[in-house]
Order: C-alpha cells, then sequence, then structure tokens
C-alpha cells in the first residue's frame, strides 16, 4: 500500500474538520490578520486543509527562508510543504482536526494552546496537546513556526524517519541440532571518546586486525555516536587470543550481532546438497533480475519487506524451496529522529514476523556417523557416491548423503573465484547433488522389480530353471526371437557358485543376467514397460526438493529385443536417482506400497519459549498395492540368501550381526572404456517393528577394480547395525 493517503484524502476533508472551531468563512489568504486569535484559527484551518502554500504565508520571518540558501532553523515553503507530506504519508493519516483551541492575546504576542487528532490507518487516533505563538510583525500578525507544530517533542534538525525492523530468517534444525541459523555478525568497535592517544591506539589495533594504520585511520573517522566499526568477523573468525588482547585496549569493544547478521551453516558440509545457501539474487540480465524479483515478491506487500536486488535469497536445497516460509515479514518502526542519531519518540512501530524453522527427519549422529563412514571408507579423487537411510514404512529420511560434499558457509559468505573454480574443476564434482539429481543404470537391483514382475504375471515360477546348456562360456545367444544380430548376453562371473538348477533364487543370489534378460523377453517389452511404470520407473517421485525423471528408455529409442533383455538386469537406457530407487525398492519392505519420502517434519512457528504448529507432515502413499504379499513372501527369502555369508551370493560381504537384512547388489558399467562402474547396495532389515524399520541404499562411482567392489559393504553395514 502507497503511503499517499493524505495527500488525497485530507483536502476532501479538510473544510468538515476545521468546524471543529466554528470558524467564521475565511477570505483570502494573504490578507492581513486583525488580531493574533484570527491569525492562529486561520493558520489551522489551513493546516487542516492541507493548504500548505496559504498557511506558509503566515508564518513570521524568524522561521521563513526565501532564499535558495539553507538557514539554520528556517525553512522554505518547499521544506514545510514536504515536511507534513511526507510524515503524513509515511504514518497514513487521512483526517486532521485540531480542538479545544485556547487563545492569551496581546497586543504584541497572542499564545495559544489546542489538541490535534490525526486519524492514521497504521496508528489509530494520534492525539497530542500543542502550544503556539503568535507575533505582530509590521503591523501583522504572523505565526512563529517550529517543527513541535507537527509532533510536540520535535525540534529543528529533528527528522521522521521510516525503519524497517528485519524479520529473523527461520532456523533448519533436526534432532535439537541446528542446521542452518541466523546469527550475528562479530564486530569490533572504537569509542573514540575513551582513546587518549590515537596514534598508540592505531599502532596497537592495526595489526591484530590485520590492517593497516590507514585503514583504522579512515574508520575512526567515521565515527557515529562515538562508535567506530572497525572490522567485522563470521563467527568462528575471531580467536580467543586475539580478542583477549583486542579487550585489553583501552576504546576497544566486541558486539556480537548489533551490527549485522549472517546466515551460517554450523555442521558446514553436512547434508549441503539438500539444505542449500543463501545468497544474492540470480539474474544474467536486467529482465530476467526483475522477473525473479516478481516471483519472490508475488503475495508480498511493502510492509512485508518486498526483495530486491540487494536482497540474500534461498538458492538452493530447502533454503530455496522454502523460501517463503524461511523469509518472515519485515516489520516497521517510524520515529522521531535527533540530529545526533538517536530516537526522540516512535509513533509507529509493528514487529517483524521472523520467517517459519523447518524441522527435518534426519537422525543427526546417524547422519554425522554416515559421514564419519564415507570419509574413512572412501579414497582419493576417483570415487564418489550417494547413501540414502529411510524408514521404508513411513518415507522417512534418517540420513542421506551427495559425496564428496561442500562447505555452505563458503557460498553464505561470499565464495572467491579461487574456491568456485577448485569446486568446479574437482573431477569428484562435488558440487553434483547426487541423491536427487543423479541418473544412473540401477544395475543388478532391478533384478527384484524384473523377477517380481515375472512371478505376478505368471511368466515364471520358483521351479522354473534356465537351461544352463545354452550359456557357452558365460555367454547366451536367444534363438526364439529370429536371427539375433546383436551381442549375446554375458552372464555374471561367480567365483562360488552354488550348486543346484538356475533359479529365481540362484539367480538372485548370484545376480545372473542371463536369467533376467531371459524373463524379460518372455514378459514381452508392452507388459514390462506397462510393470516398471506402475512401479514408478517413468515418474517422478514427489519429494521436498525436486528430484530428476527417471526413465525406462530414451525418447527417441526404437525398442529391440537386445534392449529388452539388457533392461531386464537393469542396463539398457534404464536411469534412476538414488532416491528413487531406494524408495521403490521399499515396497518389498512395506506390503506393496511406496510411501512418498519426505525430510521435513513440519514447520513451526516460534512463540516465546513454545513452538506452534504451522503445518507437520502426514504420511502418505505415493503408490500402493504395487506387488502382492505373496509375491514379496517369495522374493525376500531369496534376497535375505543374497546376503547370508555362508551361501556366498553377491552381498556375503555385508555380514550384519544385530539384525537380518534381505537386500540386492548391483553393478553397471559406464564411460566409454568401461573404466567405471556404478555399484549399488539396497537392503532392508526384516521382521522388526515399524520404529526400527530401516532401508539403506548406497550408490558409488568407482573405478572398475576389484579393490573397490566391497566399499559399499562398509557403509551400509555401519547403517544397518541395529542401534545399541
Amino acid at each position: 500500500m502507497k503511503r499517499n493517503t493524505w495527500t488525497g484524502i485530507a483536502r476532501t476533508l479538510a473544510f468538515l474538520l476545521c468546524t471543529a472551531f466554528l470558524l467564521p468563512c475565511l477570505g483570502c489568504v494573504s490578507a492581513p490578520q486583525r488580531t493574533g486569535s484570527a491569525a492562529i484559527e486561520s493558520f489551522l484551518s489551513l493546516m487542516a486543509a492541507g493548504d500548505y502554500q496559504g498557511a506558509y504565508a503566515l508564518l513570521a520571518s524568524s522561521c521563513r527562508n526565501d532564499t535558495d540558501t539553507p538557514r539554520t532553523n528556517r525553512v522554505t515553503m518547499q521544506e514545510f510543504s514536504d515536511r507534513y507530506t511526507n510524515i503524513f504519508d509515511a504514518l497514513e493519516i487521512t483526517g486532521v482536526i485540531y480542538k479545544n483551541l485556547a487563545v492569551t492575546s496581546g497586543t504584541i504576542l497572542c499564545k495559544a494552546t489546542f489538541d490535534g487528532v490525526y486519524t492514521s490507518t497504521l496508528v489509530g487516533e494520534m492525539e497530542n496537546s500543542f502550544s503556539l505563538l503568535a507575533t505582530r510583525e509590521d503591523g501583522e500578525w504572523c505565526i512563529e513556526w517550529d517543527p513541535s507544530l507537527i509532533f510536540p517533542e520535535m525540534e529543528w534538525g529533528d527528522t521522521v524517519r521510516v525503519a524497517t525492523i528485519a524479520a529473523e530468517r527461520g532456523e533448519i534444525l533436526s534432532d535439537g541440532s541446528l542446521l542452518a541459523a541466523t546469527v550475528g555478525i562479530i564486530s569490533v568497535y572504537a569509542e573514540p571518546s575513551k582513546i587518549e592517544d590515537t596514534s598508540l591506539f592505531i599502532s596497537r589495533v592495526s595489526p591484530l586486525l590485520n590492517k593497516t594504520p590507514e585503514e583504522i585511520e579512515k574508520a575512526l573517522s567515521k565515527a557515529y555516536n562515538d562508535v567506530a566499526v572497525l572490522e567485522q568477523y563470521y563467527s568462528d573468525e575471531l580467536s580467543e587470543s586475539v580478542t583477549e588482547q583486542l579487550l585489553s585496549i583501552e576504546g576497544v569493544g566486541i558486539d556480537y550481532g548489533n551490527y549485522g547478521v549472517q546466515r551460517e551453516y554450523p555442521y558446514g558440509a553436512t547434508l549441503a546438497h539438500l539444505i542449500g545457501y543463501v545468497g544474492a539474487v540470480s539474474a544474467a540480465t536486467q529482465e530476467e533480475l526483475e522477473e525473479e524479483l516478481a516471483a519472490l515478491n508475488e503475495g508480498r506487500t511493502e510492509q512485508d519487506g518486498l526483495y530486491n536486488s540487494d536482497s540474500k535469497v534461498g538458492r538452493l536445497g530447502l533454503e530455496k524451496q522454502f523460501e517463503q516460509e524461511l523469509r518472515g515479514k519485515d516489520g516497521e518502526m517510524i520515529y522521531i529522529r535527533t540530529a545526533e542519531g538517536t530516537n526522540r519518540r516512535t509513533l509507529y512501530r509493528a514487529d517483524a514476523t521472523d520467517g517459519y524453522d523447518i524441522e527435518l527427519t534426519v537422525d543427526v549422529s546417524l547422519q554425522q556417523r554416515l559421514e564419519e563412514v564415507m570419509e574413512l571408507v572412501l579414497f582419493g579423487d576417483s570415487t564418489a557416491g550417494a547413501v540414502v537411510v529411510m524408514n521404508p514404512v513411513t518415507g522417512a529420511v534418517d540420513a542421506m548423503t551427495s559425496y564428496p560434499s561442500y562447505d555452505l558457509n563458503l557460498f553464505a559468505r561470499g565464495i572467491s573465484s579461487k574456491d568456485y573454480s577448485a569446486l568446479l574443476n574437482d573431477p569428484a564434482k562435488p558440487l553434483i547433488n547426487r541423491i536427487t539429481q543423479g541418473l544412473y543404470p540401477p544395475g543388478s537391483t532391478m533384478k527384484a522389480f524384473t523377477g517380481a514382475a515375472a512371478l505376478e504375471l505368471g511368466i515364471l515360477d520358483t521351479e522354473y530353471a534356465f537351461d544352463e546348456k545354452l550359456i557357452e562360456d558365460d555367454y547366451w545367444t536367444p534363438t526364439e526371437y529370429g536371427p539375433w544380430i546383436w551381442s549375446p548376453i554375458k552372464r555374471t562371473h561367480v567365483k562360488y557358485p552354488i550348486s543346484g538348477p538356475l533359479n529365481m533364487r540362484k539367480a538372485l543370489i548370484h545376480s545372473d543376467n542371463v536369467y533376467f534378460a531371459n524373463a524379460a523377453l518372455l514378459i514381452g517389452w508392452d507388459v514390462f514397460e506397462n510393470y516398471m511404470e506402475n512401479i514408478g520407473f517413468t515418474e517422478t517421485i514427489p519429494f521436498d526438493i525436486g528430484v530428476a525423471q527417471p526413465q525406462l528408455v530414451n525418447e527417441d529409442t526404437e525398442m529391440n529385443y537386445k534392449l529388452l533383455a539388457d533392461s531386464g538386469y537393469g542396463q539398457g537406457e534404464i536411469l534412476v536417482t538414488p532416491l528413487q530407487l531406494a524408495s521403490m525398492f521399499s515396497c518389498l519392505a512395506n506390503g506393496g506400497n511406496i510411501a512418498v519420502p519426505y525430510i521435513v517434519e513440519g514447520i513451526y512457528r516460534e512463540e516465546g519459549i513454545q513452538y506452534d504448529v504451522v503445518s507437520e507432515h502426514v504420511d502418505s502413499l505415493w503408490k500402493t498395492g504395487l506387488v502382492p504379499q505373496e509375491v514379496i513372501d517369495t522374493i525376500t527369502p531369496m534376497l535375505k540368501d543374497v546376503v547370508d555369508p555362508t551361501i556366498n551370493g553377491t552381498g556375503r560381504q555385508l555380514k550384519v550381526r544385530s539384525c537380518t537384512v534381505a537386500a540386492k547388489t548391483g553393478t553397471a558399467e559406464i564411460g566409454d572404456n568401461k573404466s567405471r562402474e556404478i555399484s549399488w547396495f539396497v537392503g532392508y532389515r526384516t521382521d522388526v517393528p515399524e520404529e526400527d524399520a530401516r532401508l539403506v541404499l548406497v550408490m558409488l562411482e568407482i573405478p572398475a577394480d576389484s579393490k573397490y567392489t566391497s566399499l559399499k559393504f562398509d557403509i551400509a553395514r555401519a547403517m544397518l547395525e541395529m542401534d545399541a
């Protein structure tokens, strides 16, 4: 709402308002005033009408300035008009009444007292008592004006200021720990009045602050209200030793928060890709900037605090997704400011509404353990990955990481070009959010879904066995689909094969590509595609931040038998994010249903020492009835055998002792020379109460070298072990 209410409205009300004095009809305002009382009544009537030019004509020469040169305690006609207009507009004053006029007349002086009532849409009625003096000047009565006739407390040199009371950005927290907070900047300041020897002061302070003497001298010259800010620091930058030395110098003080605030991430790189960071509004052109600001300001008013080009906003992750909730609404204070900069009187105050706090589902201790394990297990710049730890029944995320990560404080504080270039050129690509934006072939984890589809559709049963005589030197060439013009299907090499027919159990335990390629061919593309679409392989899963869309095949792909066969064991053109694959796999641990994954537990408003709920997560299902219970009951024992160390399956190295786990491993070759691979593990606790349910997905990008193959098990084991 623009503050132009007085200018447009007051004039229409003025002549009704002036009846408070029961004044006679006024003639020309420049006509001589026969009495002091008449001059006062005329002045007040003109002021009530908003006729500032007419009122100014009645002012005494002692307070007027009819020149172009500023004069102390004098006011020009334009300054006079602007003062009232700007102040009344700021306070949204729609009407003025002067009443209870009492005049004491004399031959040279005429004194008056009266009450003034300003009607404001912000404040309501503002009633003040005034006194006024009229004097004879060249035979005419004139008004001795000064700023106290606007507000009784005002003096020459005072101004009325509108100050924004900035809303404090909400916090992001979990498990009682702050993950993102607004903290005060540490300011080292000087009080010049306490400095006895300026040269000595500068010589002692400058080396401690790592500043030149000239910089300190310049800072001192800008002192305001006996305070000169010498340097500012983030909360972790000023050491105890330097603090102690500074405070031993007479005239030095240290302030915590009154001279600025900063977004801070106490855990640095923890959950960096999820939380995101706060930075300047991003725009390459003026047009883009205007579009961005328009989007940010949608639904906000001037009083809320509009975004501008200097605003700090959420740039990634939850900071961006929940920008409006975290930002809050600014407050406002209108006050009389003295020439010295102090507050003489507060005319209006609307407190800020601080941003809401966001509570996450993350178990911070588990998250820290996850990050410790990742640092211990992975090594060099040739390894990277993502881990998701979640409750497969509720969808709540207990921990997650995209590795390697980066320190959010680098961006919040304004990252240097050198540091940014280092992150961009890091071969491990720490800026990529592999959890929600990385798309990878699922590899052999896909076999659990292919097997479930074959069982549910009646294509295969547990007794069906593939004829291993058709496999020559680990390769199978299908013959039932016409001439096979593609490369043969390569089975997974198994060092310690279990005996018996190549049925689904054995195929899952050893992750046999041939078995599941054959299953996909028997199902047929149309049915296979429909089944996988239903389970979520073509639809983006909802989450608290954006998730990339998975795919079964590229848009322009023409399906063929080889691609269908490869899809059956998780190669081909299938791509999925780690978060979505974890969620889809959870249907086997949740009765065939997929819960909506979430990490935001709720949004809360702080009220003193209490939290009021703004919104809380309500558990919901993304997809239901995907896999019949009888199919789950058939596949789950097979997945348990995958990680049974006595059976020598692909997951035998897991060796979790405190609970039973059902899992699937997977590998997908990537790169033109296939020198790197995506290594998967996804597994869940079985036969546990809902509160102990846990699913862990590990995805690693590693060199295609056997020394890296056990790394995923070390990570998964630490996350699946039951809490002591």
